[in-house]
């Protein structure tokens, strides 16, 4: 039976691969510039921010090797990103999420977002894992 779904997921991925790489093609054939190589980073939300700061940082962090060795420089280099991108989208009025903010409105939302993109999530998770109870397992 797994055999059987496997292979019935496997033609419908063909299929719509299928459909899906004709338009492609033919704008190709015409010669068209194909735009499927782009990175579209949507800053109107703060999944694209946190997307943006991450993708920058992991560059940051392939170029400066000495930098991956510390968690606290990760998390400094991502909230510093997160700074500049948000006050970069902020001057440039790229975002309608921080356009009604104050300048350190825009710092701290940056800082978030930063501390988002770094995985600073599980550390908290971590911390707050210290405090709770365990509760026996019945």
């Amino acid at each position: 039976m797994k055999k059987y779904l496997l292979m019935m997921c496997a033609m419908l991925m063909a299929v719509v691969s299928a459909f899906a790489a004709e338009p492609m093609l033919a704008a190709q054939a015409v010669g068209e510039v194909s735009e499927v190589s782009e990175i579209v980073i949507d800053l109107g939300s703060f999944t694209g921010i946190v997307a943006c700061i991450s993708m920058i940082v992991t560059q940051i962090l392939k170029v400066v090797p000495s930098i991956s060795g510390s968690k606290l420089a990760k998390i400094g280099v991502s909230c510093g990103v997160g700074m500049v991108i948000c006050i970069l989208a902020w001057l440039m009025q790229l975002t309608p999420i921080l356009a009604g903010y104050q300048w350190w409105g825009v710092l701290i939302y940056g800082v978030a977002a930063g501390l988002s993109g770094c995985g600073f999530y599980d550390v908290i998770k971590a911390i707050a894992g210290l405090f709770k109870e365990e509760e026996p397992e019945v």
